[in-house]
């Protein structure tokens, strides 16, 4: 596997993108085509947890998927800076596809909780004329807008709604600080309202005894998803609270032998990853 760091720079603001490059292996059929992942860790927009970064690329490496975690901005710094150091990242390795022996057209995002926010902005607010505005002025208008679309979301007990009872009201706050309350950015921010016609298929996960981020953040997006006939699969776990990572004895105080049950997400994400039939869905 080759490690490095790549930075990505958006309006004066640096932060390192993480790659994890499996080698490539010649006696398989995806040696010259293989899915790519973006992570982003979850943190409330505050920091970056650790245990949804490293542990989970190398997991999606350990099966030939070109991993890349971005080590996105958190407070003080502020919309839209994190979405659009997302934007770049992917924008980064689909522009690298063919040096990492990566498919253009198969390159998902992933996120934990506020970073499950974020993955869920890319996939909804890439071809909105309300954010065209910050694309403009980051000059990253330079290209076809397209260029920033992932082609799967893989979204891990994530933040979605920014009204009601059950949004997660300090993700926006370090989000949007002193505009945490500002209705036009609140109604942008709410993913679930974004979705439309192009917004890619997804994978979602989620805890029933999640009361941090609650389960309507999960099932919202993927009711809003099946009301267009696009590709979801949804799966809810009876028991777990919030930030579970992987469920395993790497990123939870949890025996060897004794993983959650929950545990099984990964696998069922990296078969959706790999799914070729919903690509350009």
């Amino acid at each position: 596997m080759t490690f490095f760091t790549h930075e990505i720079t958006v309006m004066g603001v640096t932060v390192a993108l993480r790659a994890y490059i499996p080698d490539v292996s010649a006696r398989t059929s995806y040696a010259e085509k293989r899915p790519a992942i973006v992570i982003f860790p979850g943190g409330g927009y505050g920091f970056t947890f650790s245990g949804e970064a490293e542990p989970i690329a190398m997991k999606y490496a350990a099966d030939g998927i070109c991993a890349f975690v971005l080590d996105y901005s958190c407070a003080p710094v502020r919309f839209p800076i994190q979405q659009l150091q997302a934007f770049a990242a992917i924008r980064w390795v689909r522009e690298h596809a063919v040096e990492f022996h990566i498919r253009p057209d198969n390159i998902s995002t992933t996120g934990f909780s506020a970073g499950g926010h974020l993955c869920a902005c890319t996939g909804t607010l890439w071809n909105k004329k309300a954010f065209a505005p910050y694309f403009a002025e980051a000059g990253m208008d330079d290209v076809d807008v397209s260029v920033y679309r992932p082609d799967k979301l893989v979204l891990c007990y994530p933040v979605i709604k920014a009204f009601t009872k059950f949004h997660h009201r300090g993700s926006f706050l370090g989000l949007l600080g002193d505009r945490a309350d500002d209705e036009a950015l609140l109604k942008l921010l709410a993913t679930d309202e974004q979705i439309d016609e192009h917004t890619p298929p997804a994978f979602i996960w989620h805890t029933a005894e999640d009361f941090g981020v609650p389960i309507r953040n999960s099932i919202d997006f993927a009711s809003g998803l099946a009301s267009l006939y696009k590709p979801v699969e949804l799966h809810i776990y009876l028991h777990g609270d919030h930030g579970l990572c992987l469920g395993t004895c790497v990123t939870d105080d949890r025996p060897f032998t004794e993983p959650h049950e929950s545990s099984e997400w990964i696998y069922k994400a990296i078969r959706f990853i790999y799914d070729e039939s919903i690509i350009g869905k």
